[in-house]
């Protein structure tokens, strides 16, 4: 199978200066190049009403073309706007999520180049694993995951350890360029993440993700 797209949403959409309303013509651009199974709204609200604002603005436009819908980590507030699951960036906190909002729902973990935190969600049932090269590993007391962690793949080879390996599927979590989609792609990402290289794209939102599409048929 081809890798297909996940879209972030810019860095800053969720602070207190950006107009979510403003961003919604660049959003729709996007979306209408085609090739994205998940949008994540991607960084943390300063308030439940700004997350719920930003929700109601993009989601049905999300959804309305049958792209899952995703926020970061507040799974009670996920469930609450009708988002399709959530997106955890501390592996932890899964069974909690996956608990409250049951097998309907996505639940997606950040692993950050965890091998040992991704095999535990996935095979406590994560609906997708991501790695992602910019969080270094945590402390790790246990000498035997630690050796198992530090002696283990990095970067795209990481990606094709976890597809001979294992099963759930999983995102390339490292907001990718798109002249490296493809290298991507190939070392065995079943999702591609795409942020920067969409939003400030020197054409418009479409043309990179037609782009980032090309890239990995």
């Amino acid at each position: 199978m081809n890798s297909e797209i996940y879209l972030l949403t810019p860095t800053d959409l969720l602070s207190d200066d950006k107009d979510v309303e403003q961003f919604k013509a660049l959003y729709i651009q996007a979306l209408d190049g085609g090739g994205i199974s998940c949008v994540l709204l991607s960084g943390t609200a300063n308030s439940t009403e700004a997350l719920k604002k930003a929700v109601e603005a993009l989601q049905p436009l999300t959804q309305q073309r049958d792209i899952a819908f995703l926020i970061e980590d507040d799974y009670q507030t996920a469930k609450a706007l009708g988002c399709d699951g959530v997106h955890l960036n501390d592996a932890a906190s899964y069974k909690e999520a996956r608990e409250y909002l049951g097998a309907d729902y996505i639940v997606g973990v950040d692993c950050g180049i965890s091998r040992h935190d991704a095999i535990l969600v996935g095979e406590a049932g994560a609906d997708y694993v991501a790695f992602n090269n910019r969080r270094p590993l945590p402390e790790i007391e246990d000498p035997d995951v630690r050796e198992f962690e530090e002696g283990g793949p990095k970067g795209l080879e990481l990606l094709t350890w976890w597809q001979t390996m294992m099963t759930p599927p999983c995102v390339s979590m490292d907001d990718i360029p798109i002249e490296a989609v493809k290298s991507h792609a190939d070392a065995g990402a079943d999702f591609i993440a795409v942020q920067a290289a969409i939003w400030n794209h020197s054409d418009n939102s479409t043309a990179a993700i037609t782009e980032v599409n090309e890239a990995i048929a």
